[in-house]
């Protein structure tokens, strides 16, 4: 503000020194033309010839002054001089004067700039002819001492006026921001983990929506922080159990047991860990990919059907089918398109763990957007249950083959969130199997 301030002082004081420069020119050169009309008045004819006859009162007014030097000259129709200085400056170039006409000018005598004012008096109705050229001259030093007495008291109060709103200017800023200051000192005497919400006692009401913003981020990362304690605790639990079979069964052989036996058991313990290591990886990748996700515009159709030929090898090894179905309509999305192999493959893999024999993958559109339905005949999953199923690590008893890493459907989930996609759990064909369908917004339009 203060910064703005001194460039506007600058203009106003430019401002007011030529509108002083003006107004008191303005009033001198009046004063000016006065006395060349009153000269003028002493201007007579006598026998054809022009002549001036001037009081000693009004030559003194003519030539004094105590500030200025003034002069005068009068000269007759045939340019002689009758009254006054021998040498005037001379009339602005290409200009004359007719008869009536006054007009003032700048000029200079013996090196010093003066204002000159002229009159052209008309003889008409007298016995001479032509006309007369009055001219009436004074110093600037009254000018230019009135102009700069005039500019200082405009200017002084200005000066002061500017200090006083600098200095309430200073004061009322640094009162402003003093709840600023204490908020900077609350927020800096936290600990790194905590985040409870701010306070809002004292704070000036400009800034309690700022305020809120904060608390809700606070809040949600403070459910973020929470969500991944849950998480990192969850699979060390889970990691927990394969590894102390894995112990025991290492144990169990090393103590002249069924080797054999063991190593099938330690076999299959790592390489249920193994899926939950990778699961592991594949959810903290999607988790991170929320800051860094590129999306592109992609046919949803084409990524299904990618999907469904990459998984059709796993799935023709355990003796199940996978059906691909492109309906009509257009399916264009905006995403990333490793993310929805991920999530294909994911439902996939869980048809595959719970015991299915076939797995229909559909990809349509329809006026909501385009979606995939991914159908299997396996057990499915109870109503009752549909809810939980996207908590991480919740495995379903029902159907055989299964022991998965229980993280299928919360990948599915969040890389659906992701794409601002939603996920629906319902009863394949004929109320038999699981039927998962995902369906993105229209027109790619992320929510």
């Amino acid at each position: 503000m203060l910064a703005t301030m001194v460039p506007l002082f600058i203009l106003l004081w430019v401002i007011a020194h030529f509108s002083t420069q003006y107004f008191i020119n303005a009033a001198f050169d009046r004063s000016l033309a006065r006395r060349t009309y009153a000269l003028a008045d002493q201007v007579e004819v006598v026998r054809g010839h022009a002549q001036v006859n001037l009081p000693v009162a009004a030559r003194e007014m003519l030539v004094f002054d105590q500030e200025d030097l003034l002069f005068h000259r009068v000269l007759d129709p045939a340019g002689m001089v009758i009254e006054g200085e021998r040498r005037m400056p001379p009339l602005p170039k290409g200009q004359t004067i007719k008869p009536g006409q006054l007009i003032v000018y700048d000029g200079a005598k013996d090196g010093e700039p003066v204002r000159v004012a002229a009159f052209g008096l008309s003889l008409a109705g007298t016995s001479a002819h032509g006309t007369v050229l009055i001219q009436v001259g004074e110093t600037l030093s009254r000018r230019k001492a009135t102009a700069q007495r005039a500019t200082l008291a405009i200017v002084i109060p200005m000066i002061l006026m500017t200090l006083a709103a600098a200095a309430v200017i200073v004061y009322g800023v640094r009162r402003g921001l003093a709840p600023l200051d204490r908020l900077r000192d609350r927020l800096a005497a936290r600990q790194a983990f905590d985040l409870s919400p701010v306070p809002q006692e004292g704070v000036p009401a400009e800034l309690r929506p700022f305020l809120d913003e904060i608390n809700f981020l606070l809040q949600r990362l403070a459910e973020a922080v929470e969500a991944q304690s849950r998480f990192v605790a969850d699979a060390a639990h889970q990691l927990r159990t394969p590894i102390a079979g894995i112990r025991a069964q290492a144990e169990a052989a090393l103590a002249g047991g069924d080797g054999t036996h063991a190593l099938a058991r330690i076999a299959a313990a790592a390489r249920n860990m193994g899926e939950l290591v990778q699961k592991l990886l594949v959810l903290a990748r999607v988790d991170a990919a929320g800051a860094t996700l590129h999306l592109m515009l992609l046919d949803s159709a084409s990524v299904a059907q990618e999907a469904a030929r990459d998984w059709a090898p796993r799935a023709l090894e355990r003796g199940v089918e996978i059906g691909f179905d492109r309906q009509a309509g257009k399916s264009t999305l905006q995403g990333d398109a490793q993310l929805l192999k991920e999530m294909l493959g994911n439902l996939i893999d869980n048809a595959l763990h719970y015991g299915a024999t076939r797995v229909d993958i559909v990809a349509g559109a329809s006026t909501h957007g385009p979606y995939w339905r991914v159908i299997d005949n396996g057990p499915g999953i109870p109503e009752a249950q549909r809810s939980a199923a996207f908590a991480p690590f919740h495995r379903l008893a029902a159907g055989g083959g299964g022991g998965g890493a229980g993280l299928g459907l919360t990948i599915v989930q969040r890389i659906a969130h992701l794409h601002g996609a939603t996920v629906s759990l319902s009863s394949g064909d004929a109320e038999q199997g699981l039927a998962v369908e995902v369906r993105f917004p229209p027109e790619g339009r992320l929510d």
